[in-house]
């Protein structure tokens, strides 16, 4: 049986001036036991009863020791340093040298060979996040309007790392304040670890930063020796580190770099405003290594610290502190293979049992008072929260309330939801109501009806989710309706919102509109984790609809264009979607879902249908093929594509036509031919390339335009090209008139993109099949209405 685990606390602290050492390493000698001190210079360690050694280190000064005798529930312990001295040669410089340049580059040359014997690592770790929020004005934050608060998220985790680059995390404790949902908090190690050595390092939304110990940081950063110092008895240099030019995102700080080894063992530096995240005013990481095995540096404790403000429609200010302390290494030991799965963190569900007794006894980086006084806060915090969850004001008669009870929430309509307007139903009114419980048996339920006062018909949409399995996620649901449909569904050039300002005001409405009546069935499941799929079963009648109003609020002398007809009749289908997505996973305490971004997206659909369109039966299958995905080119941007075709065998009628997605003027979606107008090219065969490049602010900076070099505005370009085919006998259904496109149509464009953040603003060019009028397009985008 092994020996309760005693505390021992103290305090790290300058022998002269007695002020204390923050980040201070504490570590027990013979052992890979240690810690870290926090801001204030205190530490916390548990240890089995008996004699230990605690030896205390911190650069500059000369490490002390101290024999403590562990015999009773908590020890105390105070260790002083004095500032160290060490005698380095003379460092001799002649013109045009620059001996810290001497020193980054055998850095450069001896970072590899560290690198190529670390094979493997473990450690235990303790993370915590504090987020301080202030000035908050104009926005409903928890329920709370213009407070001010402190929200706090603590993890304890074991973690690995082994060559390649696998990892995996497994918090066996976590808390948090008590308005942060459990879920909400995976505050783990790895998040704050950042491989200062690595030539490129993607810390914020802009282009990645060229590191300071890489050949490419040689031509990017002005080096300095600032002086001398010790860690442990190593010696160790101080260098200095600022950007040769401040129109490209790089670090400004300092890093010590051990003498001999010329490992880097200590890092403080700050972004420049180049590479400042967006919102972030200041964003500073440190991190401390130490000497493991007399071989390896590693990371013994990781501070980030961020100033976030947003003022625009809302006011928040916000200060956050990231610590985590790195303990109880072990390096290069054998590696069970099977275990670095594609589980990359694990929250055990006994996580979020440990009781404050748990705590008290395994507490690694002791609260301060601010901490703890918002943990006794957070609960009357909750309770005012969950008190005003559900209370009403003036904002839900416009956007409606979502109204909630321990895990069930439901959500009725305000007036902007409620209201539509279109030149075949006039004006709707059409209330929605859904529910969902995340995790229970029936998680989700919608109901909505409506009636159009033009066309004087009601509409009714109603639909179920029922999760059969929550690991993998297996889902049926169903739904039955009798409502307005129109040609290209999921495709709108405008939303609802954005069809009925633009029906009312300019007295344009873009969509050609349908009636269908009928249901649908689906079964979705994550087949090995693999293969994202569904299975869709669906009978729908279709009629056409007529225009009914030539109402609007201005241009009243203007009448609306007429509703086409499509071809009536039935269509039953049956179609099979899936994706491939082998993304790593997070099992949050039973809870599973995916980690990170993807790079590539495939996806392939294949639909089987049978109609009766006037009398006459037929079928056609229809095989659809996507691929999107992001190419990153580094601190040049990145490219970003979408690439999709599909094919028919069979006929297609109107209202099933694959049409080239075009453009309603002067309203940008970056994923539609801009020059094109709506169906004006379409077929029963399609392919279509759309292509991005995003450069960032990164062209503003290198040529100095005046303005946009600070605005953090992105420069894009963009060209796409789509073709398509019709057979003879698709042509002869169509009630349409629809062209092709059999030698591909092309277009290219340039954007201003990111503009105060929401606003993109775009100008293409037509480069053939040029038509009068239409090979010249302009035009925003914002995502309140499109």
């Amino acid at each position: 049986m092994s020996q309760r685990l005693q505390e021992v606390s103290g305090l790290v602290r300058n022998a002269s001036t007695k002020d204390a050492l923050p980040f201070a390493s504490v570590r027990v000698d013979g052992s890979t036991k240690g810690t870290t001190t926090d801001k204030h210079g205190r530490f916390t360690l548990y240890l089995e009863p008996g004699s230990h050694t605690l030896v205390a280190s911190y650069i500059g000064y000369t490490s002390a020791q101290r024999i403590l005798r562990i015999d009773r529930e908590r020890v105390d312990a105070t260790l002083e340093l004095s500032p160290g001295h060490i005698d380095f040669p003379a460092v001799t410089v002649t013109p045009g040298d620059n001996p810290a340049l001497r020193i980054i580059r055998q850095a450069i040359e001896s970072k590899e060979r560290r690198k190529e014997r670390l094979e493997n690592y473990r450690l235990t770790s303790h993370s915590k996040l504090v987020v301080r929020a202030s000035d908050i004005k104009g926005v409903r934050v928890n329920n709370m309007t213009d407070s001010a608060f402190t929200a706090v998220m603590e993890t304890q985790t074991d973690a690995w790392w082994a060559k390649p680059n696998r990892s995996k995390e497994i918090v066996k404790a976590r808390k948090q304040t008590a308005f942060i949902p459990a879920q909400s908090n995976i505050i783990i190690s790895s998040f704050f670890i950042i491989d200062f050595s690595n030539d490129l390092l993607k810390l914020s939304d802009k282009a990645p930063i060229v590191g300071p110990i890489s050949e490419a940081g040689l031509r990017n950063y002005d080096y300095t020796l600032a002086g001398t110092t010790v860690l442990d008895g190593e010696k160790l240099f101080r260098i200095e580190i600022r950007p040769l030019s401040e129109n490209d995102p790089l670090l400004v700080g300092s890093l010590t770099i051990a003498d001999g080894t010329y490992a880097l063992t200590s890092v403080d530096v700050t972004l420049n405003d180049a590479a400042m995240p967006t919102f972030f005013k200041r964003l500073r990481f440190q991190q401390h290594f130490r000497l493991f095995e007399k071989e390896f540096w590693m990371p013994t404790d990781v501070v980030v610290d961020a100033d976030v403000e947003v003022s625009m429609i809302v006011s928040v200010k916000l200060a956050m502190e990231g610590f985590s302390v790195l303990q109880d290494y072990a390096i290069n030991e054998e590696v069970n293979e099977e275990f670095f799965d594609r589980t990359r963190i694990k929250v055990l569900r006994e996580a979020d049992e440990r009781d404050s007794l748990y705590w008290s006894g395994n507490q690694k980086i002791p609260n301060t008072a601010e901490e703890l006084d918002a943990y006794r806060k957070s609960d009357s915090v909750k309770a005012v929260m969950e008190a005003g969850r559900n209370e009403v004001d003036y904002t839900n008669i416009f956007f409606g309330k979502t109204f909630q009870n321990d895990d069930t929430r439901w959500t009725v309509p305000g007036l902007f939801s409620l209201y539509r307007f279109n030149r075949v139903e006039g004006h709707v009114l059409s209330p929605s109501f859904d529910i969902r419980k995340p995790f229970a048996p029936v998680e989700a339920m919608d109901v909505e009806a409506g009636y159009g006062f033009s066309d004087t018909r009601w509409k009714y949409a109603a639909g179920i989710r029922v999760r059969m399995q929550q690991s993998p996620g297996i889902s049926l649901s169903a739904r039955l309706y009798d409502r307005l449909g129109h040609i290209d569904e999921g495709r709108d050039a405008l939303n609802t919102i954005g069809t009925t300002i633009a029906s009312l005001f300019a007295k344009f409405d873009e969509k050609d509109y349908y009636r269908v009546k009928g249901g649908q069935a689906s079964f979705t499941s994550d087949v090995l984790y693999l293969f994202p799929s569904t299975v869709t079963v669906s009978r729908n009648s279709y009629l056409s609809a007529a225009k009914h109003t030539d109402w609007s609020i201005a241009r009243r002398s203007w009448d609306f264009r007429e509703n086409p007809t499509i071809n009536d009749g039935v269509i039953t289908s049956f179609q099979v979607t899936t994706g491939f997505d082998d993304r790593d996973f997070i099992d949050n305490a039973g809870t599973i879902r995916r980690f990170g971004g993807r790079s590539v997206v495939p996806s392939v659909a294949v639909a089987y249908n049978a109609a009766d369109i006037a009398g006459e039966q037929f079928t056609f299958t229809q095989l659809t093929a996507g691929l999107n995905g992001t190419i990153p080119f580094g601190r040049f941007g990145a490219l970003r594509f979408q690439l999709s075709g599909s094919t028919t065998e069979g006929t297609l009628p109107t209202q099933r036509l694959l049409n080239l997605p075009g453009s309603v003027n002067y309203i940008v979606d970056r994923w539609r031919f801009r020059t094109l107008g709506l169906r004006e090219f379409g077929g029963d065969q399609l392919m279509m390339a759309m292509v991005e490049h995003d450069f960032g602010d990164q062209v503003f900076r290198w040529l100095h335009v005046p303005l946009l070099e600070s605005s953090g505005w992105s420069l894009v370009l963009f060209g796409n090209a789509g073709w398509s085919a019709m057979r003879d006998a698709t042509r002869g259904m169509q009630t349409v008139a629809t062209g092709e496109a059999r030698l591909p149509m092309y277009e290219a464009g340039i954007a201003l993109d990111r503009i105060f953040l929401l606003f993109r603003l775009e100008a293409a060019w037509r480069l053939n099949h040029f038509r009068e009028g239409r090979n010249f397009f302009i035009g925003i985008s914002t995502p309140f209405l499109f």
